[in-house]
């Protein structure tokens, strides 16, 4: 794989996924390293921008029960400016730029459908090259996840037993 992750990389990433608070000492009798080598790979990893370590909040729990999806159509002469706009937007946590019926595809979460309506006719509406606006509300979240990059490991190691 490309990425200059070997699999010591990998399995740290992982262990760091279900459990960010896990000791050095604790990934090191994992990976079958000394501590101190954890340590340093970790570091490595960190300033390489493999991985990095936050805290993820509930949404639910902060207040945030209301989830929309915003699929949106752009002049394409002014799509990077768009999407750097969107991405300052503190009520989306995620912008893509996206192939096919839509440009961007952008998430966010709202105290309550009002705060939407606020930002589509408020935020949306007033930002220069969006030509249309189709909004999904998010009516359940079946899964939630944070664990990416798995299957990734499932194809290299098939790739690497062929």
């Amino acid at each position: 794989m490309s990425d200059g992750l070997d699999d010591i990389d990998r399995l740290v990433i992982r262990e760091l996924q279900d459990d960010a608070r896990q000791s050095n000492v604790s990934l090191a009798k994992k990976a079958g390293l000394t501590e101190g080598a954890v340590r340093r790979r970790v570091d490595r990893l960190l300033k390489a921008g493999a991985f990095r370590i936050v805290a993820v909040g509930d949404p639910n729990r902060l207040g945030l029960q209301t989830h929309a999806i915003f699929a949106l159509r752009c002049n394409l002469a002014q799509l990077d400016e768009i999407a750097s706009n969107l991405a300052a937007m503190k009520e989306l946590s995620y912008v893509y730029e996206t192939t096919g019926r839509y440009d961007v595809m952008a998430v966010g979460f709202f105290a309550s459908n009002e705060k939407v309506r606020e930002f589509i006719t408020g935020r949306l509406a007033q930002e220069d090259g969006i030509t249309e606006c189709d909004t999904f509300m998010v009516m359940r979240t079946v899964k939630r996840s944070f664990r990416w990059g798995e299957t990734a490991d499932d194809e290299f190691k098939a790739t690497a037993d062929a």
